[in-house]
């Protein structure tokens, strides 16, 4: 389907059908177009095309699956039926992923795909942008124009590039004393909208403040790190600093843009996220987590289910065990080695995802 001038750009195939009316015809359509349809492919659940598929999966007459970046990234994609993330069909409690795990596959490395995900979003918004005229009625999801979104990402990445690394050594961060992380999510993401009673990020960090500020020990320090897609349309680290001057939280509160989440990790007392899959990567290197909002994750044994006020004294790490059983499961139910943005990986992860589809169709017959 083409919506907007970014589909039509991206797609340079034959067989795309365009819809140019109003959203709010579209619902109607999709019922109509799945008829002559086996699958219905969407990525993410944001927006009111896609939620226009979403919210009537048991009329439509295809079956549909949600495409996602990973769980577990930067060397997977996510394939799972009618949702993700919060809307998961996984289940949310320890019983959910027993013995035995599944055999983890053999996996091809990904390597780096900040920078070809920053372009390919970066052109994908400027011709949204430049073809509007052509598709008036077109709905974004998300409230800011499209060519402001275009140059937000690429002033962002290019301010990423000559900024100091040493501010974002996990290292020189732990020195000044033990610290949490709080991840910041990308404005306007659905995850944040849909899955959270935050309006924005400032929200999020306005709450950990207030928790930080009165239950902390006094030693503690807190680390807001921003999201690597983040257009920077907001100033986010002055937001940071105001919300922690307001709280007197000044020199106790750092705003990094970037770092190597691994070692932050590490070297942290524990992390606060709203739902992002950092919390996943957290896990990982056994770092403590607590879930402010809605995940699928987000359950005894594995996220720090106690008040945000207790965590800053006493947080819970997962269980290793349960964790190592849960990655397994999770990637062999809806991971797929793969990315939709590092050049030399998009054919063959199309063709995995492809695989994944029949898969679990003949599964499920």
């Amino acid at each position: 389907m083409i919506f907007n001038a970014g589909d039509a750009v991206t797609w340079r195939q034959a067989g795309g059908v365009s819809f140019c009316e109003s959203a709010s015809r579209w619902p109607e359509r999709v019922l109509e177009l799945s008829r002559a349809y086996t699958d219905i492919i969407v990525f993410g659940e944001g927006g009111p095309y896609n939620q226009g598929v979403l919210s009537q999966v048991d009329r439509l007459g295809a079956a549909v699956w949600v495409l996602e970046n990973g769980y577990f990234r930067p060397d997977w994609v996510t394939v799972e039926r009618n949702g993700v993330n919060a809307s998961s069909g996984l289940p949310r409690q320890a019983e959910g992923y027993g013995f035995p795990p599944p055999p983890l596959p053999v996996t091809r490395p990904i390597g780096k795909i900040l920078p070809h995900h920053v372009v390919n979003i970066s052109l994908y918004h400027l011709a949204q942008g430049l073809g509007r005229p052509f598709y008036p009625y077109f709905r974004s999801p998300y409230s800011v124009p499209a060519w402001l979104q275009f140059l937000g990402h690429v002033g962002r990445y290019f301010s990423l590039i000559f900024q100091s690394t040493r501010q974002l050594d996990a290292q020189v961060i732990a020195a000044r004393g033990p610290f949490f992380i709080a991840c910041l999510q990308r404005e306007g993401d659905a995850q944040l909208l849909r899955y959270s009673r935050f309006a924005d990020n400032a929200g999020f960090l306005a709450e950990v403040m207030d928790s930080f500020a009165r239950h902390a020990p006094p030693d503690r320090r807190l680390v807001v790190k921003n999201h690597p897609l983040d257009p920077g349309l907001v100033n986010l680290a002055a937001v940071t600093r105001r919300l922690a001057a307001e709280r007197g939280l000044t020199g106790r509160v750092d705003f990094i843009d970037g770092g190597n989440l691994a070692q932050l990790c590490r070297a942290s007392c524990g992390m606060v996220v709203n739902n992002s899959s950092a919390a996943l990567s957290a896990l990982g290197f056994h770092t403590p987590v607590k879930v402010l909002g809605q995940a699928f994750f987000d359950f005894e044994g594995l996220t720090d289910q106690q008040p945000l006020d207790g965590f800053w004294c006493a947080p819970v790490a997962a269980d290793p065990a349960l964790f190592t059983r849960f990655r397994a499961h999770v990637i062999a139910r809806c991971q797929i080695n793969g990315n939709y943005h590092e050049p030399r990986a998009v054919v063959w992860t199309a063709a995995a995802v492809a695989d994944a589809f029949a898969r679990v169709t003949v599964a499920q017959d």
